[in-house]
C-alpha cells in the first residue's frame, strides 16, 4: 500500500522536532527551507534522492517514512539509536544510556530495550544512594522494577535484586539487619557476594557477641568486621581507633555509614571516651536527617 505524501511528511516533521533540529539546519545545502516545509506539510512530494538525503540527516532508515504499523515504526526507529544506546550501556554511562531509551516512542520500546532500561535504573538507583539521595535512589528503582516486568530478560535473579535493594535503602539508617540481606541465594550479576558476608558476619557479631577476624584485605566490610573482632577481645582502643578511621573514610558505603556510627559510639562509651561518644552521637542524628531529604 503507498504512503501518502502527508504521512511521510508528518513523520519527516516528528522526527526533526524529536531531534531538535530546525527546519534550516535539516535542509543544509541540498534542499530549500521552503521545500522542506512543503514536504512536511504534505504539499509536496520528496524524490528518492531527497529522502535519502533526509533520512541520513536524521540518522534515520529510509524505511521507517514508508513503515505502515506500529511495530515497523518501531523496528525502524530502534535501528536508528541502537548502537548509540548500546555504546553507552557498555560504558557504563548508564544515566544517559536510560534518557537515550525514555527518548525513543513507545513503538520502539521492545523486550531489548526494556531489559537496558531496568539494567540502567538499577545501577542510577545504586548511584544515587551512595550520595544517600534516597528520593532518586527509591524511584529509579521502581523503574526499573516496572521495565523489568516488561522484558523477557530480566530473569528471577533480577528481580531479586531489587527486593534486596528495596530492604537495603529502608534500613540503611538503622541497626536492623533483615534476613534478605543475609541470604546468599540472592547473590549474582546484581548483588555482590561480598555484601551478603558482611551482613552475616555483622549478624554473628550482634547475636553473639563475637567476630570472626577477617584476612588482612582493605575492604570496607573486612575493615568494620575486624575492629568488631578487636571489640569482642577485649581491645577496646585499637577497635575505636580502626571505627573511628573507617567513619570518616568518604568512601564508606552509605548502608555501612549509621551501623559503624552505632559501633563507634558503643566502644567510646566502653572506653570512657565521652566526647567521642558525643560526636558519634550527633553524626548519626545529622545523616538520619541526609537519608530522609
Amino acid at each position: 500500500m503507498a504512503i501518502p505524501e502527508k504521512i511521510i511528511g508528518e513523520k519527516i516533521r516528528e522526527l526533526r522536532l524529536q531531534r531538535g533540529i530546525t527546519q534550516k539546519d535539516l535542509a543544509g545545502d541540498k534542499i530549500t527551507r521552503n521545500m522542506l516545509s512543503l514536504i512536511e506539510s504534505g504539499n509536496a512530494s520528496p524524490s528518492v534522492s531527497t529522502l535519502l538525503y533526509i533520512s541520513k540527516r536524521l540518522d534515520t532508515p529510509v524505511g521507517y517514512f514508508f513503515s505502515n504499523t506500529e511495530e515497523d515504526e518501531g523496528r525502524f526507529l530502534k535501528m536508528s539509536i541502537i548502537e548509540q544506546i548500546k555504546s553507552s550501556f557498555h560504558s557504563q554511562n548508564y544515566a544517559e544510556c536510560a534518557q537515550l531509551c525514555v527518548d525513543i516512542p513507545p513503538a520502539a520500546l521492545d523486550d531489548e530495550i526494556s531489559y537496558i532500561l531496568a539494567v540502567s535504573y538499577l545501577n542510577t538507583s545504586l548511584q544515587s544512594a551512595y550520595h544517600i539521595e534516597m528520593d532518586s535512589a527509591f524511584s529509579d528503582l521502581k523503574k526499573a522494577e516496572q521495565f523489568s516486568s516488561c522484558s523477557i530478560y530480566c530473569t528471577s535473579g533480577f528481580t531479586s535484586a531489587i527486593e534486596f535493594y528495596q530492604v537495603l535503602y529502608s534500613t540503611a539508617c538503622s541497626d536492623v539487619i533483615p534476613d534478605i540481606l543475609c541470604d546468599y541465594s540472592k547473590c549474582g550479576d546484581y548483588v555482590s557476594y561480598d555484601v551478603i558476608e558482611y551482613f552475616n558476619d555483622l549478624k554473628l557479631y550482634r547475636t553473639t557477641g563475637t567476630a570472626e577476624k577477617k584476612a588482612l584485605v582493605s575492604s570496607h566490610f573486612s575493615r568494620h568486621i575486624n575492629a568488631l573482632h578487636l571489640a569482642s577481645t577485649d581491645h577496646t582502643v585499637d577497635a575505636q581507633k580502626r571505627l573511628r578511621e573507617l567513619s570518616l573514610d568518604p568512601t564508606l558505603p552509605f548502608f555501612m555509614q549509621y551501623r559503624v556510627l552505632c559501633d563507634l559510639e558503643n566502644a567510646a562509651n566502653i572506653s570512657g571516651d565521652l566526647r567521642l561518644a558525643y560526636s558519634s552521637a550527633r553524626r548519626k542524628i545529622e545523616l538520619i536527617e541526609k537519608f530522609r531529604k
